[in-house]
């Protein structure tokens, strides 16, 4: 190619370029302008301010102390390669103080990192051979490794781990703090470990625990139920109806599919569809006594939850604590196994809902502080029921932005003077994102139809509930204000509700009743106490950490100053191992070719 040729090349990008940003650039502009005319219709959605008074009471009903000790808790991963081997290194770590509320105001202790029995971490190489297998994506044209899964499972994994540990001794903490979101991981691990249950893989089944072995339908039973009385859990409709109904026999009673409609307080419509279900669970997994007339469980059974969160323990005190052997290599009846990142996935389900349930039995409230999300179910679910159930007036058509976040964002810096922090929005069921508003006017006020958003499968509601939140703004310069964030946290009967909206979902013969969390006219005083100490947590006058979490902040930068001091050390014990061995280290050099060539060209550059 001519040098004039070039010329005009790079002319013609240059104008690509500027003409694109150009268009950008007037697109957020005309964004900008609609939200000055939508920022009323915003602010119905937003609650502005704190009540310490009521938080003060809030916490001595919820925790029975006005003095709770808190946990923040963080974890940073890492990929590294020698030759053949890959070096992954993961870890967990946590600050800790205490939390004292009093009627005029709300005192955060200074955090400190928490003893060393409080934190977890693990170095883990494996070649490049071993990689497939346990951590591989089958592929229509193979086996693909992604480098980057393991350790985000592992980091993952460690994260819940050190949390459950946290808070499962007599003098834990009662505040738990996450740099995760607990509803959106459960509702992506509960269907993304199918598969690996039901093809009887898990790494869990077969091991030994005090209460016996854990068996496939002990693992199917804690991938899917998460009892709860008082929530109405799990709701007996769709695809929880035979987890309900399971529930119903854990007293090993005899019970026929009318006498489990009935004490379920199902629809009669489901009746057909239980009795098949049920049927295929005992064809799969041999869990029934009797199935006809009467259903009648297999003794033992009900013990599933205690089985696994022990293997569960074993295997993840194995991961971080290997004692000399490698730390995904468990021993089971028919030898040593790899714990593969689908096993990984199943911990971390395993560990959230054990947070959740001792959230429920001891009063204990984790909350999941989110930075970034790409959520847009406020949006486009919560609003629309709004409107169709006439809860709210139609609102002008709010800008398209890419996520929730980004909407509430630039709307506060829009709107900054009516935008007063702290603030947070209404509070809305986890279930949501997994709902399509239909319009259906035959409905009255309260009510509203609904669609799953993919194969009409609806989240069960009434688990978890999420708000988006901003903490901080500048008293002198009302637009320079901090990021927008989410929480979400377990609901609580008593002090969250679920009589604000009614959902219809047509399912098969059954037009089925969803009764979600829905904090529109009346807010949640354990909402209101969360925002008092976030709000506190928040003022730290470091430009990274203001408006964000001060103790989580501390968290991040522990693991990631424990990582850059720990690296050079795990990666020097490998470097002398691969130095000691009699392999001959020639069959290690066979690295990827785009590694190869990469490395051959930086050579010749330089």
């Amino acid at each position: 190619m001519s040098a004039v040729e070039d010329a005009g090349v790079e002319s013609r990008t240059i104008a690509e370029v500027q003409a694109s940003t150009r268009f950008l650039l007037e697109s957020f502009k005309s964004k900008m302008a609609d939200l000055k005319q939508c920022g009323p219709d915003i602010r119905r959605l937003l609650r502005f301010g704190v009540n310490v008074p009521e938080a003060f009471a809030t916490a001595r009903e919820f925790f029975g102390s006005d003095v709770v000790g808190y946990m923040a808790i963080d974890g940073t991963d890492s990929v590294e390669q020698q030759l053949d081997l890959i070096i992954f290194y993961v870890g967990a770590f946590a600050y800790g103080g205490k939390v004292r509320f009093a009627p005029d105001g709300v005192e955060v202790g200074d955090p400190k990192a928490e003893r060393e029995n409080l934190s977890v971490s693990a170095a883990i190489p494996l070649s490049e051979e071993d990689a497939a297998q346990v951590f591989g994506q089958k592929r229509e044209s193979g086996v693909e490794v992604e480098s980057e899964r393991l350790p985000f499972a592992l980091m993952h994994l460690a994260e819940y781990y050190l949390a459950y540990k946290g808070v499962d001794r007599p003098d834990g903490p009662k505040l738990l703090l996450l740099d995760r979101t607990l509803a959106g991981d459960v509702a992506h691990l509960v269907w993304s470990t199918r598969d690996l249950v039901r093809s009887k893989l898990c790494v869990l089944e077969g091991i030994s625990t005090p209460a016996g072995k854990v068996t496939a339908f002990d693992l199917e039973l804690a991938r899917m139920l998460m009892p709860n009385r008082e929530l109405h859990q799990p709701a007996p409709r769709s695809q929880l109806l035979k987890f309900a109904a399971i529930m119903q026999l854990f007293d090993g009673d005899a019970l026929n599919s009318e006498e489990l409609i009935s004490r379920m307080g199902a629809d009669p419509g489901w009746r057909a569809r239980l009795e098949d279900d049920l049927r295929k669970l005992d064809e799969q997994f041999n869990v029934f006594e009797t199935v006809s007339p009467s259903f009648q469980l297999r003794a033992g059974v009900a013990g599933y939850w205690g089985r696994v969160l022990a293997a569960a323990m074993s295997v993840c005190h194995h991961i971080f604590n290997p004692g000399g052997g490698h730390p995904l290599r468990v021993a089971k009846d028919r030898g040593e196994v790899w714990v593969t990142a689908d096993d990984l996935d199943f911990l971390v389900l395993v560990f959230i809902r054990a947070l959740t349930r001792k959230a429920w039995s001891d009063r204990i409230l984790p909350v999941g502080f989110i930075k970034d999300t790409n959520a847009f179910e406020f949006v486009k679910a919560a609003v629309p029921l709004l409107v169709n159930s006439r809860l709210m007036k139609s609102p002008r058509g709010f800008p398209n932005f890419n996520s929730d976040k980004m909407l509430l964002q630039t709307n506060s810096v829009a709107n900054s003077d009516e935008t007063p922090t702290p603030w947070h929005t209404a509070e809305i069921d986890a279930a949501f994102r997994t709902m399509a508003p239909v319009t259906d006017s035959a409905l009255g006020k309260g009510e509203a139809r609904v669609n799953g958003a993919f194969e009409n499968v609806i989240y069960p509601e009434r688990v978890y509930l999420k708000t988006y939140v901003q903490l901080w703004s500048s008293a002198t310069t009302p637009s320079v204000r901090s990021h927008v964030f989410t929480f979400d946290r377990p609901v609580y009967p008593g002090f969250d509700h679920w009589d604000e909206i009614l959902l219809f979902n047509k399912d098969g013969p059954v037009d089925g009743k969803i009764s979600p969390v829905l904090h529109y006219e009346r807010g949640s005083p354990l909402t209101n106490m969360c925002m008092v100490v976030l709000t506190e947590m928040g003022k730290e006058v470091i430009p990274e950490a203001l408006g964000h979490n001060y103790p989580l902040f501390l968290a991040d930068k522990k693991a990631k100053s424990i990582l850059e001091e720990t690296k050079q050390a795990y990666l020097g014990a490998v470097a002398i191992e691969m130095a000691k061995s009699d392999l001959d280290q020639q069959i290690l050099f066979s690295r990827k070719f785009r590694d190869y060539r990469s490395q051959i060209e930086g050579k010749r550059k330089a």
